[in-house]
């Protein structure tokens, strides 16, 4: 399994917004755990949720916590074996819908989401990776900054 740690969260969130965000670190602690399933990690659908509801509660940073969420998520899934299989739009209504309390997040994963059986390889940079995220899903990062 591959994690995002604390470093990660803020690194990505700096990245999204441009600027370096204020962050409450307990909250952040509270994200980053969110990604394991303590007792049973491998079931990468109930992590991935579990991390996308937690991050757009826990709202751990001064702004961008949407565009953050989305990318951490589909960084989570994508290095899990798992493929993002939104587009810009659909993704943004997912995880709008999550973070206005209108859709469960495991709903919303499971409708994000696709097993692909092919996890990121060991070794692999998870800083590429979210690059090519951020590039493949621009629209929906976009539309995800209207109000973050």
């Amino acid at each position: 399994m591959q994690y995002l740690s604390v470093h990660d969260l803020v690194w990505l969130n700096t990245t999204l917004t441009g600027t370096t965000s204020p962050f409450d670190y307990r909250s952040l602690e509270a994200v980053m755990a969110a990604q394991y399933g303590y007792g049973d990690s491998r079931n990468v659908p109930a992590q991935a949720a579990e991390l996308l509801a937690t991050a757009l509660r826990e709202r751990p940073f001064a702004s961008g916590n949407a565009r953050t969420a989305f990318v951490c998520v589909a960084t989570f899934l994508i290095a899990n074996g798992h493929a993002v299989a939104a587009n810009d739009e659909q993704a943004t209504v997912l995880v709008r819908a999550v973070e206005s309390g209108e859709m469960d997040a495991r709903v919303a994963i499971d409708r994000l989401s696709a097993a692909t059986g092919a996890p990121l390889s060991p070794g692999a940079d998870l800083r590429q990776l979210v690059g090519r995220i951020i590039m493949e899903f621009s629209g929906a990062i976009a539309r995800l900054s209207e109000g973050d």
